[in-house]
């Protein structure tokens, strides 16, 4: 063979190898750009403020403590009382509004698997706040009787509208223990008005 066909032959070489090589980029460059998230979601998705119960979360609607969390198969409150094929997870909580509007009006439960159970035929009483004065108030959230790995309590103002504002994220411990004894318990779970001041 000449020595002519012999660099026809490298050069078609490198331009073949030169080829596989931009493909094989693009194709990783496209498996990155599917695993990355939305720019338009994450830009308006809520800030999370995460606490522990006990711990306080800054909302800009106002401060949020979670102080104690129960579950059972029934609440009472004054006027009615709801009872679940599944269970009911009830948390205390301290809320001190910022604003005249300053309200507790959605609570949900989610999971690490992507489920969320919303307030529902639940209720909350952290509403009808005034700024500056501390209350004492209740969520109540319906869920399925079964342990939820990575469980967290969202307490947030706006039920309607979830983009360009902040909630409160809140680890609760759902585990077996726990969902099997609050499917059992079917003692009514007390849930007065608000108590307003301390």
């Amino acid at each position: 063979m000449s020595s002519g066909w012999r660099n026809w032959f490298a050069g078609r070489g490198r331009s073949l190898g030169a080829g596989a090589l931009v493909l094989a980029a693009l194709a990783v460059g496209r498996v990155v750009t599917d695993q990355l998230p939305d720019a338009k979601a994450v830009g308006s998705a809520p800030i999370e403020r995460v606490a522990q119960i006990g711990e306080v979360a800054h909302l800009r609607v106002g401060d949020v403590k979670v102080v104690k969390v129960q579950g059972g198969k029934v609440w009472s409150g004054i006027v009615e009382a709801k009872t679940t094929p599944g269970m009911w997870v009830v948390a205390d909580i301290e809320f001190t509004p910022r604003r005249d509007e300053g309200a507790i009006s959605l609570a949900t439960i989610r999971d690490d698997a992507g489920h969320e159970w919303s307030l529902g035929r639940g209720i909350s009483t952290c509403k009808l706040g005034i700024p500056g004065v501390p209350m004492t108030c209740q969520v109540a959230v319906e869920v399925p009787a079964k342990a939820m790995s990575g469980a967290e309590l969202v307490l947030r103002w706006n039920p309607y509208d979830r983009r360009w504002d902040d909630q409160a994220v809140i680890t609760l411990t759902i585990d077996d223990e726990s969902a099997a004894t609050w499917a059992k318990n079917e003692e009514p779970i007390k849930i007065p008005l608000a108590k307003v001041g301390r």
